[in-house]
This record gives C-alpha cells, structure tokens and sequence, in this order.
C-alpha cells in the first residue's frame, strides 16, 4: 500500500505542482466565457452597412416596404417580451434592454442617400472607387437596392453588391415585400385591410402539460426544464474531464517508459502497484480539477443572485438541479467506473509504446470511440427514447455519458440497473485486461505491432523486441 500510495502522491504533485496546470485549469472556465460573449461581441462589433434604396415606383414601394419592416420589428420584439415575461416575469429592465437590442432596431444596415440613382453612378461607391461622408467618417456603399414593379403587378428587386456572404438585408427587403405582396394581393380581391390585420393577430394560446401529473401541477415550466440542460452540460463536462486526466495518463506513461524511469519503478515495486497508483493520482488531479471549477461555479451563483433576485430568474430551481443527489450520485458513479475504463486502457496503450509516434496507430480508434458520445449526448437530448440512443446506452464505454445525460427523462429501472451492470463487468475485464497488457508493455514483453497482430488476418506477427 505504502508503494501505491507514493505513486499516487508523485503522480498527482507532478502536475498540481507546475503553474502550467494552474493556467489549464483557468484556461476552461475562461474559453467557456469566451464561447458565449465571443458571438455577443462579433454580433455589437459588426461594421454599419450603408446601402442605397432606390424605388422605381415614385415611393409606392418604399412606403411598403418600412410599414412591413416595422411591422416585423414589433412582432419580434413583442415574441421576445413574451419570451421573457415567461422566463424572467414582468421587469422593466429587461423589456428596455429587449427594445434597444439591434436585431428590434437594426442600426446594422443604414440607407443613405448618395446623390445618385442610377447603377453606372452608384457602382464606384459599391467597388471601393468612391465614397461618400457619413457620422463616423467616410464609407462606401454595401449594397444598391432597385425596386420596380412591372404591368401585371409582379415586384422585381435588383440587389447589387460586392459582399456575397451576407444576406440578412436582402432576405430583409425580400421578405418585406412579401407580405406587401400578399396583403395586396387580399385587398385586391375585396377583402378589408383591417381584417386583414386582424388575421395576422390571430394566435393560439398553447399550454404544455406533463401527461404524469394532474391538477395545476400538470402545466410545463421553464423549472421543469431546468434539469434537462443541467444533465446535459453534467455528461459533456464528465466527458472533458475523463478525456483530459486520461491523455495526462498516456503521456506521462510514454515519457516514463522512454526514459527508462519506469524500468527503475519496476525494480522496486510491482506492476500492479504502479498501475494503481497512477490511476489513484490522476484521479485526484481530476477530484481537483472538480474541486476548483467546482468552486468557481459556486462563486459566480453567488455573485448572480443580485443580477437574478432583478431579474426573477429561477435560481432556486437550477441549484436544486446542480445540487439533486439523483443526479450527482450517478455522475458520481459515472465518472468514477468511465475514468477506470478509459484509464485503465490509456495507461496500457503507453506501456506498449516508446514515444507518441508509437501511439498515434493505437490512439486513433479509441479517440473515434471517445468522440462518438458527444453526437450521442446531444441526441439524447433531443430525442431521449430514439432506438438509436437506446441502443448506444447498452455499449459499456458510451453508457457514462449516455445515462447521465437521459436520467431526467424516466428511464425505466430495468434499463438503468441493466447498463449500470454492464458497464460494471465490462469494466472490470477492461481494467484486467489492461493490467495484463501493462505489465507485458513494461517488461518489454509486447509493444503496438503485437496488438495489430492480434487483429490483422494472416498476417506474420512481428516479434516484440527485447
């Protein structure tokens, strides 16, 4: 025991130790900030357009086309509302923030107008030959729009423009004149325009009700909710932390073994003991990692409950999601029976190589099996009873990630107690087949061209080098 827990203790102060783990491990929480302000960022920093409308009708189209546009605005920020006032109740604050948002207001495309109608004129101001002196300085034009309406009443628009990756304004102006279209269309044929709109007001109030419950208590909520995404984030976190520890334990295995240091470990200690102590010390460096980020969640719940106590956000319900023994115990479990298996078999694809070169044949299959639960996970999530995701559940080395990520949904007992004992006998061959397979590594008794024997057909296996 006295070995093992040496081990332990060197491995773990081997990384704990360094500031480069200390900057890995501030570096996720700080991508993960930068995963959801990057698309806020590059959506406020995104330049002006400036565009040039030009209505071949005298105007008739241009009236049209701001009454539709306005209107789409206001129907989009009064979904927003909804949206809110549902989630967050009625605050004043974040009704505010919703009108002033650019996507109710777009401030992103601006007409402007240039002195010139006609395309021959206008086209030096779209290719970067001229410019023309707006509020922030001078600019050039990002699109020509020429609307005209023919005899029979079909609209055509010509949109001219250098930029041929954004689409917004002409799907804009397209989608504008549509419903113009259409609701000329109907007063065309004798209906009135106040029935009309009164049409396009018409909504159906829709509840969404658990089939399992009754009474007031039946209807659907954003709490309900709540676990379903805590679930989901649960699983995807598990798998980041199991595919970094695991990688910690492939490297630091080669490099041992290129250096001669685990020779030196075997002429003190036995195989084993070195298997498990190296198992038991990254573990702890991943109970760390659980630790810090751990805690850095907690302090940001805590430094949010002024901004949520504003805003009515439910935050009693996500913590008692974080925080739900149903829910931590299994991630508990999950993690611990996923990082033996994963574990287990990185340790012993090192023992069997020289260098990381060595490994890249071995590493291949096993990271196309560790990359196929986050399509997995995110399926689960959508449709939790797909037969697909069903299936994938029984698979011992999917089945972590995979049920922790369907237990909101009611999975039946029998499915739960039938892949949890799966994984538990198919970890158990895998840690003992590993074992075995580290110690013929170590003594140099197997390397990776003896596992591609075992699975090549006829072909004449390579000896292992002594």
């Amino acid at each position: 025991m006295r070995a093992i827990y040496l081990i332990a203790r060197r491995e773990f102060l081997s990384y704990v130790a360094t500031w480069g783990f200390w900057l890995s491990l501030a570096s996720v929480p700080m991508f993960m900030a930068l995963g959801i302000g990057m698309p806020i960022l590059i959506e406020n920093s995104q330049p002006t357009r400036y565009y040039v409308l030009v209505d071949e009708t005298g105007g008739t189209l241009e009236a049209a086309l701001e009454a539709q546009a306005e209107a789409s605005r206001a129907e989009a920020l009064e979904r927003a509302r909804e949206a809110a006032r549902e989630m967050f109740g009625n605050n004043p604050q974040i009704e505010a923030a919703l009108a002033s948002q650019p996507q109710f207001s777009d401030e992103r495309y601006l007409r402007v107008d240039v002195g010139e109608t006609e395309l021959e004129a206008l086209r030096p101001y779209l290719t970067g030959g001229a410019s023309f002196t707006a509020a922030d300085g001078e600019h050039g034009l990002f699109a020509a729009i020429f609307l005209r309406q023919g005899a029979d009443g079909a609209i055509e628009v010509d949109y001219w423009s250098t930029n041929l990756s954004d689409s917004n304004l002409r799907s804009q102006i397209r989608n504008s004149l549509r419903g113009h279209m259409r609701t000329q269309f109907l007063v065309d044929a004798g209906v009135n325009p106040q029935l009309i709109e009164t049409a396009n007001d018409l909504s159906p109030t829709v509840r969404e009700l658990n089939a399992g419950r009754t009474g007031d208590t039946a209807e659907v909520t954003d709490a309900d909710k709540i676990p379903l995404f805590v679930s989901l984030f649960t699983a995807l976190g598990l798998w980041v932390i199991i595919f970094s520890v695991v990688n910690m334990l492939l490297s630091a295995m080669i490099e041992e073994k290129g250096n001669k240091i685990l020779e030196m470990m075997l002429a003190s200690t036995r195989h084993h003991e070195i298997l498990t102590g190296k198992l038991l010390g990254v573990a702890a460096v991943s109970a760390t990692l659980l630790v810090v980020w751990g805690g850095m969640g907690l302090l940001g719940t805590v430094g949010m409950q002024q901004v949520a106590a504003s805003a009515d956000m439910p935050i009693a319900e996500i913590l008692a999601a974080v925080l739900n023994p149903g829910l931590l115990l299994p991630a508990l479990g999950y993690f611990i029976i996923g990082y033996l298996m994963y574990g287990a078999l990185f340790l012993a694809i090192g023992s069997l190589c020289e260098t990381l070169q060595d490994a890249q044949t071995l590493m291949t299959p096993m990271m196309l099996i560790m990359m196929v639960p986050i399509f997995l996970v995110m399926m689960a999530f959508e449709s939790p009873d797909s037969p697909v995701v069903a299936i994938a559940s029984w698979v011992p080395l999917w089945t972590p990630f995979i049920m922790l990520a369907r237990l909101p949904h009611e999975v039946g007992m029998v499915e739960i107690l039938g892949t949890t004992a799966a994984m538990f006998a198919f970890a158990a061959f895998v840690i003992w087949g590993s074992g075995v397979l580290f110690r013929m590594g170590a003594l140099n008794q197997a390397n990776q061209d003896t596992v591609k024997g075992w699975f090549s057909l006829g072909g004449k296996k390579k000896p292992a080098e002594g």
